[in-house]
């Protein structure tokens, strides 16, 4: 198992006491499920995300064939609106 050293602050460090005390734990082993917990958030969060984006790829048609054409109609079709979202929100 691989050691890791880093500085809390002392108030983090007392509710880090106190969990580990009242678990009947280790200070490590309450930091361990903490960073598992953590770090299984995000994977759901990414997995969740991944799936959502493998619904809609291959379905944002470009609704004008024609590049001009499209930008002279004012209002956007609503795949070109989730196409922007994709493009600026999810990397």
């Amino acid at each position: 198992m691989n050691v890791l050293t880093l500085k809390i602050p002392e108030a983090l460090d007392a509710a880090l006491q106190a969990a580990s005390h009242a678990r009947g734990l280790s200070k490590s082993a309450v930091v361990r499920e903490a960073i598992e917990q953590s770090l299984g958030r995000q994977a759901d969060a990414a997995g969740a995300a991944e799936r959502w984006l493998a619904q809609w790829r291959g379905r944002l048609a470009d609704p004008a064939p024609n590049r001009k054409a499209a930008k002279s109609t004012k209002a956007k079709a609503p795949d070109q609106r989730l196409a922007h979202i994709l493009a600026k929100h999810l990397r």
